[in-house]
């Protein structure tokens, strides 16, 4: 939710008069815009990049198994069994 915040919100009469430069900041830039209607968040715009990387993570979490893994390793984390990521990074050698 943070991350809408420090989006940037664009009105509909906006958005109609310069679409084409907002696609193109969008590609170049990626990103996201939030797109208002009477001063409301309606909808949002982001970049294609962004979308396919939703795209995947949402077919992830789709997979019982991984679900189930990640919600195990969560647990695990909650009740202290899990390791600090700067000594798997040292055991790797990064």
């Amino acid at each position: 939710m943070r991350e809408i915040l420090r989006s940037q919100f664009v009105g509909t009469h906006e958005l109609r008069k310069n679409l084409s430069k907002l696609l193109e900041a969008l590609k170049e830039e990626g990103g996201e815009v939030v797109i208002t209607q009477q001063g409301k968040p309606t909808a949002v715009i982001i970049d294609l990049e962004k979308y396919l990387e939703v795209q995947e993570a949402l077919e992830e979490f789709s997979d019982p198994e991984y679900l189930a893994a990640l919600l195990e390793a969560r647990k695990e984390i909650r009740e202290g069994k899990g390791v600090d990521a700067r000594e798997v990074f040292r055991q790797k050698g990064l």
